[in-house]
């Protein structure tokens, strides 16, 4: 494969990677959602359908929630191939592949059923899976805000991750306090603390994205030409 074939299979993963992780998952728990009986999007966790005993829990956590990750995980390593290959960009880079990495160990460590610690008599019943995947999330989605923050701040002055970095880190704190202290709604907290997390993703990889191919277009134009082949 020629260089800029490469440079521009580069280019395209920044921008889609991000995306199709995004359209995956979204897709993932819509479908499996609506099959599962008795499921709400706005007062249960996406986990509850990967917990212990469910009809699909198999097929979310390994076809879902997993390969959303990988799609992720693939993303980040193009980005850490791209310049500039800065401390805080390699700290961001690694802070967002633990933040996928770790959601990967919570689809492998289901929750109970229901994803609830407590029985229906009002006792603590958790298993330590459950303890241990609980952990994990509630670790994963600080990580991702903190990890967006020095990527989105070292974009360009006027482009839209920078102009967002701030309003998405106290946002999305917001938004996981919510999960915390407004269980009822605690499905919808996190759905739209995941679209937030996402949006800046996919800001940050079309981001890389056109300054890639910015730089594939001027080397072209600074390209000597090729030589003219003289007639035999």
């Amino acid at each position: 494969m020629r260089l800029n074939s490469w440079h521009e299979l580069n280019t395209l993963a920044l921008a889609g990677l991000p995306i199709l992780s995004g359209l995956w998952l979204a897709t993932g728990v819509g479908v499996i959602g609506a099959l599962t009986p008795g499921y709400s999007h706005i007062g249960q966790f996406m986990s509850v359908l990967g917990a212990s005993g469910g009809p699909l829990a198999a097929w979310v956590n390994y076809l879902v929630f997993i390969p959303a990750e990988i799609w992720l995980l693939a993303f980040l390593a193009v980005l850490n191939a791209q310049p500039p290959r800065s401390r805080s960009r390699r700290f961001s880079i690694v802070i967002l592949a633990t933040y996928a990495v770790l959601l990967m160990a919570a689809a492998l460590l289901p929750c109970d059923t229901g994803c609830q610690a407590k029985d229906s008599g009002g006792n603590l019943s958790a298993s330590s899976v459950h303890v241990a995947h609980m952990a994990i999330s509630a670790i994963a989605y600080p990580l991702a805000l903190i990890g967006l923050l020095p990527l989105g701040l070292a974009a360009h002055g006027t482009s839209l991750p920078r102009r967002l970095a701030l309003p998405v880190t106290a946002l999305g704190t917001c938004l996981f306090l919510a999960i915390i202290l407004i269980p009822d709604a605690q499905g919808l907290f996190q759905r739209l603390l995941e679209a937030l997390i996402y949006l800046q993703i996919i800001l940050l990889g079309r981001y890389e994205a056109s300054i890639a191919g910015l730089d594939l277009h001027g080397s072209a134009k600074c390209a000597p030409p090729a030589p003219r082949r003289l007639p035999s």
